[in-house]
């Protein structure tokens, strides 16, 4: 199929009111250095900008994936045909049905929903709005299929749809809130993108340090795997009394041992909010 220029360059355009002041700036060096919009380049801009505006709490209704995704409208299949990254997710349905773009997350997502509402009519949602210290003990009542249509809804194509089952499991198991196991890892994996992520596995950058950003990245043999080993670290050591790193069971008190990342706390907060949001509910 011959790819329209002037459809990429509106796609381009739309994507960039959302941005930042700084990835605006950003993507206009990328189209003056490229000489224009490029299939393949064109792709991963567009899941940049998906990306941050996750990260920074834009509203993701603003971006032209998010319309795309919530229409079934052409946006959503120019970004999947122009190459935004599915392999190993759900959305790799969409290169074969051309159904919109994280419609399989949505539609898994819903129709669990509805059948768990009409099983327990009394059943809703969490409606919190979560800060930086907000107890991440407390357990919210979500499936993985839910959540994972949250994850599609936030940052459609992300890596990180079809682990909305583990990321569920960990938090009953372990008595965490899934929201933020989800937010840790989309924040310190940027959505399932990163190196880390996607070469060795680990969501949530364990064992990094600012000096040795990779190679002391503990390598996981799933991502399923990593998920499980720092859920169970975390509460052992961060959210229970008497752990070895515990301050407070929360955001504020894991930050400054954790992370050392003054936006981490904020950012991570950020994410649970848009992911609770953007989680089918009655």
């Amino acid at each position: 199929m011959k790819k329209s220029p002037f459809l990429l360059l509106t796609l381009l355009l739309l994507l960039m009111t959302s941005c930042s002041e700084s990835s605006r700036a950003a993507i206009g060096r990328w189209i003056r250095e490229s000489g224009g919009p490029a299939a393949v380049e064109g792709a991963q801009v567009a899941m940049t900008a998906a990306v941050e505006a996750a990260q920074t709490n834009v509203p993701i209704a603003r971006t032209a994936a998010a319309v795309a995704a919530a229409t079934g409208g052409p946006i959503a299949r120019t970004l999947v045909a122009e190459g935004v990254p599915v392999a190993g997710t759900v959305s790799a349905e969409v290169l074969a049905t051309g159904g919109p773009l994280a419609g399989t997350a949505a539609a898994a997502g819903l129709g669990a929903l509805g059948t768990r509402t009409a099983q327990q009519p009394g059943y809703r949602c969490p409606a919190d709005v979560y800060t930086v210290d907000s107890d991440l003990n407390q357990v919210v009542d979500i499936s993985g299929e839910q959540l994972d249509a949250a994850i599609a809804a936030t940052v459609p194509g992300s890596p990180l749809i079809g682990l909305g089952g583990s990321f569920a499991h960990a938090g009953q198991v372990q008595g965490i809130n899934a929201y933020y196991i989800a937010a840790h890892a989309a924040w310190d994996s940027t959505w399932g993108t990163n190196a880390v992520a996607t070469r060795k596995n680990n969501l949530f950058g364990y064992g990094v340090t600012p000096s040795c950003p990779f190679d002391c990245a503990v390598p996981f043999t799933t991502q399923q795997e990593s998920i499980e080993f720092v859920t169970a670290l975390v509460k052992a050591d961060y959210l229970t009394a008497g752990g070895r790193l515990y301050n407070r069971p929360t955001l504020s008190g894991m930050e400054p041992i954790y992370s050392g990342n003054p936006e981490w706390a904020e950012g991570i907060a950020a994410i649970m909010n848009l992911l609770r949001q953007n989680t089918p509910c009655p």
